[in-house]
């Protein structure tokens, strides 16, 4: 599926998640610690998309918490993964 993350397309399939792919999508600006949700590095916002993704776990909620991201549009990036596959693209951004 068409992922773009700052600008920059990514081609990640169904069912993986984007922590397994952190050395390829730092290269778009997303910045990762321990790509399993705990440390609140990888916070970005979801601009498009949110529907395809995985619901967040309670982990990544209470890390999210933590971290001061409490908007519904931010989420972990190395606890994303796509769920449906009939979307069109997601857009992702970091904050900064």
């Amino acid at each position: 599926m068409k992922v773009i993350i700052n600008g920059k397309e990514f081609d990640i399939p169904k069912g993986v998640r984007f922590g397994e792919l952190s050395h390829e999508i730092e290269k778009a600006g997303i910045e990762f610690g321990c790509t399993d949700g705990q440390c609140g590095v990888c916070v970005a916002r979801v601009i498009k998309g949110m529907e395809c993704l995985n619901e967040p776990s309670e982990e990544e909620e209470e890390t999210l918490w933590r971290v001061g991201a409490v908007d519904e549009d931010q989420r972990l990036t190395c606890q994303l993964v796509i769920e449906k596959e009939d979307c069109d693209e997601i857009v992702i951004e970091s904050e900064d």
